[in-house]
């Protein structure tokens, strides 16, 4: 032990000395509080027992006078009391220092001095009790009986009685004793991380300011909060936790605020929170539609992950689209609406500038299958009533619109022609409603003087008769007059089984066309009895508004279409780049119109044909124009791989494929 640590100690130790005694003098005083006042007591006893005859007692071999009845009572002391008494200073305070002494003063004069036999019994029996009190004879030791119990009062009192008026009783006083660096340096230290570590548990845990919650829940309809294995409804303003799932039923929505942040929900769309730090956003898309606009701190970021692949924004809006696909797939669609976002995911690396898509095909075990399709984002793709009514609430928030600016601005309004509109309902009603009727103009009549005309209800102008013609392969065509009105964003086939009425958005469709001068298709249509109608359609605000539309239609379908044969395209090639990576060439597909190409493949173990109408997974999803695709990152293994030209005349369609090619990645 170092010499700075012993003096340490010692200093330590003359602190609990000085504090041993300060409690000491204490519990001493605390056992006369109680008592009458010494002086009192000596003197009743004094009188009250002067006029008794003195008796004589047997001491040893000795017979004396019992002075008991003479002597005045000595002040009450505990048992456990030591024999050494204090010396008493200036104001009957005990002197408290490590250097106590024995008082060395006179004995003062007593009221009654016994006789010298006596003082000697009554020595002799000092360690006798009396009552349960134990006290020494004053004449064994007339020193110590001062120091111990007082000064009595005399002919010349002391000077303490003087002050006091009284006998000298205990009351203890305690003055500071500070020693010099009695608390070693590193104790310091480690106290004051003590300190700090309290102090950020109790304002870190919000006792004495309770945090503000970061993620709540702005509008929830049929949708439910998943919570520690138990379920319950999602309501406005419930708060949210990590770990938290929210899942939405068809038909309902969900909105939820994450800091800066908002997560809206489609029907059927399921998330799950990972972190809810403002500066790091982090959930699962299991399921599902859903919008993200986003707004973090600057350094931050937000990240949504889907199976295997995360896309990240800093500071932007993006729609992610999570669906199954046959054969246990599923297909992952993320638009760019505002800024960019990075797409990362095993042998996947792409960066999404605004006004891009990517589609990304996920195996059953969650990885991608090949890289992802990256395509500019169509005004097709825009007309979507999801993504315009998702524009209106963030130009309502003032927010940045990016390529969805056009579709929340109206259209000027022609002069010419009467604007006629009507605002669709959230939900299509099922009842068929009466087809509208051409009538002819009244003929004018004069006013009354002093009315009003009162205004007639607006609503979509009647475009004219839809015509349908049925070409005997299992396609129909269908035609209309043209649309010369303002607010065109496009034309809208849409069909219901009958005889519900159909209607945009809410019914499905099979055509969507944006010029208004091309009034005319022809498609392949499945078996079924279905009411059809072309309708304009156009977008103001984020509402969808129907300018125009034909009668509905009744059209019943009784034999599938006959498809065209698939055609061989021949050998699949193939370039080994290096390291896992592969570029596919083929011959491209002249037969007629169809949708994109699939690289599909399977494992040679599997014995299965790859086939991306039989659930196949793919590597590649090139356009139409294409004859290549690559380089590809190929994982290791024994695979069965060939390119097919894909359409959807009535669901998914192989027209042309070319032969299966094995490959081999070691």
């Amino acid at each position: 032990m170092s010499p700075r640590e012993l003096t340490e100690m010692e200093e330590l130790d003359s602190l609990a000395a000085v504090l041993a005694e300060a409690g000491r003098v204490a519990r001493v005083a605390d056992a006369n509080r109680e008592r009458p006042e010494p002086t009192f007591a000596m003197r009743l006893r004094t009188e009250l027992l002067s006029q008794m005859p003195p008796r004589a007692v047997t001491v040893g071999a000795r017979s004396v006078v019992d002075i008991d009845l003479g002597r005045p009572m000595p002040p009450m002391r505990p048992l456990d009391a030591p024999e050494r008494p204090l010396d008493r200073r200036h104001g009957n305070r005990p002197f408290g220092g490590p250097d106590r002494r024995w008082a060395d003063e006179p004995a003062k004069t007593n009221f009654f001095t016994p006789a010298d036999g006596a003082r000697g019994a009554i020595a002799d029996g000092a360690a006798g009790t009396r009552g349960g009190r134990r006290w020494i004879g004053a004449a064994a030791d007339a020193r110590r009986s001062q120091a111990g119990f007082g000064s009595l009062p005399g002919e010349n009192p002391g000077q303490d009685s003087d002050e006091a008026g009284r006998v000298t009783a205990l009351k203890p006083s305690m003055r500071w004793h500070i020693p010099t660096r009695v608390v070693p340096s590193r104790w310091i230290a480690a106290g004051l991380a003590a300190s700090v570590a309290i102090a950020s548990l109790i304002f870190g845990s919000g006792v004495l300011w309770p945090v503000r919650a970061v993620a709540t829940t702005d509008e929830a309809v049929s949708a439910t909060l998943v919570r520690g294995g138990a379920t319950i409804a999602l309501v406005a303003g419930s708060e949210l936790r990590e770990g938290d799932e929210i899942k939405v039923e068809n038909g309902g929505r969900a909105t939820l605020h994450v800091g800066g942040s908002y997560v809206r929900m489609a029907g059927g769309a399921e998330v799950r929170f990972a972190s809810l730090d403002p500066n790091h956003v982090a959930l699962g898309q299991i399921a599902g539609r859903v919008y993200h606009r986003v707004a973090v701190p600057a350094g931050g970021d937000y990240q949504v992950t889907t199976a295997s692949v995360t896309w990240k924004a800093h500071g932007t809006a993006f729609d992610l689209y999570r669906q199954s696909t046959a054969g246990g797939s599923e297909e992952v669609r993320g638009l760019a609406l505002f800024d960019g976002i990075d797409v990362r995911g095993p042998q996947l690396q792409a960066t999404l500038a605004e006004g891009t898509s990517a589609t990304v095909v996920l195996t059953p075990a969650g990885t991608p299958a090949g890289s992802p399709v990256i395509e500019p984002i169509t005004a097709f793709t825009l007309a979507d009533a999801w993504l315009l009514g998702n524009a209106g609430l963030d130009a309502r928030l003032g927010l940045p619109l990016g390529r969805l600016a056009a579709l929340v601005t109206p259209a000027p309004k022609s002069t010419s022609t009467p604007d006629t509109a009507v605002v669709l309902p959230d939900e299509p009603t099922d009842a068929p409603t009466a087809e509208p009727v051409a009538t002819p103009e009244p003929t004018p009549t004069a006013a009354p003087v002093g009315s009003t005309p009162r205004p007639t209800a607006a609503g979509p102008a009647n475009l004219g008769q839809l015509k349908i013609t049925a070409n005997g392969d299992g396609s129909y065509s269908f035609s209309w007059p043209k649309y010369t009105g303002s607010g065109f964003l496009y034309y809208k086939l849409v069909h219901e089984s009958w005889p519900k009425t159909p209607s945009y958005p809410g019914s499905p469709y099979w055509a969507a066309i944006g010029t208004a001068t091309e009034n005319a298709w022809t498609g392949l249509i499945d078996v079924g009895d279905y009411a059809v109608r072309l309708q304009a359609v156009d977008v103001v605000g984020g509402k969808t508004i129907i300018r125009a539309q034909t009668n509905v239609a009744r059209l019943t379908v009784t034999v599938p279409p006959s498809l065209p044969p698939t055609v061989n395209l021949g050998a699949l090639g193939v370039t080994d780049n290096g390291g896992g990576n592969y570029t596919f060439d083929w011959t491209a597909y002249t037969g007629g119109s169809f949708s994109y190409y699939k690289l599909v493949y399977e494992d040679t173990a599997s014995g299965k044909t790859p086939s991306y109408p039989d659930g196949s997974p793919y590597w590649a999803v090139p356009g139409t124009g294409d004859t290549s695709a690559g380089p590809i990152a190929i994982p290791a293994g024994d695979y069965q791989v060939r390119i097919q030209a894909i359409g959807y005349p009535s669901g998914a369609y192989v027209y042309a494929q070319s032969t299966i090619l094995h490959l081999v990645v070691p």
